[in-house]
């Protein structure tokens, strides 16, 4: 009777919040993705896969190694500012107290071998989120016994080396690995006591894992054509759950394990050289979102299932639109445009991860000061479509909650990024 209880509290702990293991909202891009690599890539909203020119685009295309001579590092920095607020029925309007700035470091370098080969290495955070409702939030909403969501946090690291391969004087291509480091996973919840004050049950890990990067240049003059591949990564998770201090007996462990399916990232584009001082690049971003379909959480010491978490997300797209202008031989001007789908529908919202459809807009100077130095900078306002939860599917404790009566309510957003990097170009 005791074990099949535990079982039972850890269930009530983690079923609200589990799914985040595998579906998390970023505070720039559809799901958790976080698109922006490096201080170029955000002036442009991203549209830099198909740019021979640029050293910026190694980051987003291997491939483009081969168009460079010489060797380059570049290092720069992002802050991060989210407004994300919901307001329910009980609550009224909620602001999430993780709205603080965030710093995001990017780093990327290659070398020229030879005429033919060249190798390199990015090092960014392209998945990342981090939500905290105040107490009180949602208590009203959630049925007694459920765990009510409050801190959700997710970092992940990508250390990316790759090699290039030029085909000929208009051909390049590239392949590579994606090492994911998952520093921290955090998701945190109160369970709900209608009768006295709400324990904390927590929920803490980290990870690595592997995937595989593929890129492909076409230089035609004036034309250009990119495309980037990020195959699907599988991360192991460990980690600990923490239940209140009464639920579990002095021999439990509290060890859980899983995996989290980070999905593919498909991105082509063209880019033409309009003018002599004027490109515009059109780029479309695919992400394989429709890969967490489920997800299963088993505990260490019995090897049994804890949770098992549907989420049924769709792969979506994203549609950029980056254009730059030479305003003299050492200045250039950068703006940007992206539309965002959300791959979450009402049937799987959370608020650990209030998705939702997004545009983008961005701009941002870049200036040559000589010696192979060049300073970047650039800036991005993130729109959120406003959405509102209103579902009749009653919320159950100690079932999935998503997408129930538990989560409604109207989920605003918005984001500010502004970015400064330098790089140095070695010949």
């Amino acid at each position: 009777m005791q074990l099949k209880k535990t079982f039972q509290l850890s269930r009530l702990a983690l079923s609200c919040g589990i799914a985040m293991l595998a579906m998390n909202q970023s505070v720039q891009a559809s799901g958790f993705a976080v698109p922006e690599l490096n201080i170029t890539g955000l002036a442009l909203s991203n549209a830099l896969v198909a740019n021979p020119d640029s050293l910026a685009a190694i980051a987003y295309n291997p491939a483009a190694m081969s168009f460079h001579e010489g060797s380059s590092v570049a290092a720069g920095a992002l802050l991060v500012k989210p407004d994300l607020s919901v307001t329910t029925s009980g609550a009224g309007s909620v602001d999430s107290e993780a709205n603080d700035i965030v710093g995001i470091p990017t780093l990327s370098a290659h070398t020229k071998l030879t005429e033919t080969w060249s190798i390199g290495i990015s090092v960014n955070a392209p998945f990342g989120l981090e939500t905290e409702w105040p107490a009180g939030t949602f208590d009203s909403q959630y049925p007694p016994g459920s765990t009510i969501p409050t801190q959700s946090k997710l970092e992940i690291v990508a250390f990316s080396p790759s090699v290039a391969y030029k085909i000929n004087d208009n051909v390049s291509v590239a392949g590579g690995v994606d090492y994911y480091w998952m520093r921290e996973v955090i998701f945190n919840g109160d369970v709900n006591n209608p009768l006295g004050a709400n324990p904390a049950a927590d929920l803490k890990g980290d990870g690595r894992g592997v995937g595989l990067n593929l890129g492909l240049i076409v230089d035609q003059g004036n034309w250009s054509f990119g495309g980037s591949y990020h195959s699907e990564a599988n991360i192991p998770i460990e980690g600990t759950v923490d239940l209140p201090a009464t639920a579990l007996p002095a021999f439990f462990s509290n060890n859980v394990h899983a995996d989290l399916k980070l999905p593919y990232r498909l991105q082509v584009g063209v880019r033409n050289q309009t003018t002599d001082k004027l490109a515009i690049e059109f780029d479309i971003t695919r992400t394989g979102w429709s890969s967490f379909d489920k997800l299963v959480v088993d505990h260490d010491q019995y090897g049994v299932n804890i949770v098992t978490s549907d989420n049924n997300w769709d792969d979506a797209n994203a549609y950029r639109l980056g254009a730059t202008y030479d305003i003299s031989q050492a200045t250039q001007l950068r703006i940007g445009y992206t539309f965002d789908e959300t791959p979450q529908d009402d049937a799987f919202f959370s608020p650990r991860i209030p998705d939702s459809d997004r545009q983008l807009f961005s701009f941002g100077l870049g200036h040559t000061l000589g010696n192979g130095w060049t300073i970047d900078a650039g800036y991005m306002y993130v729109k959120f479509d406003e959405r509102t939860i209103n579902s009749t599917t009653a919320a159950v404790a100690g079932q999935e909650t998503n997408g129930t009566t538990a989560v409604n309510g109207t989920y605003d957003s918005s984001v500010h990024l502004l970015g400064l990097g330098v790089t140095m170009h070695f010949m």
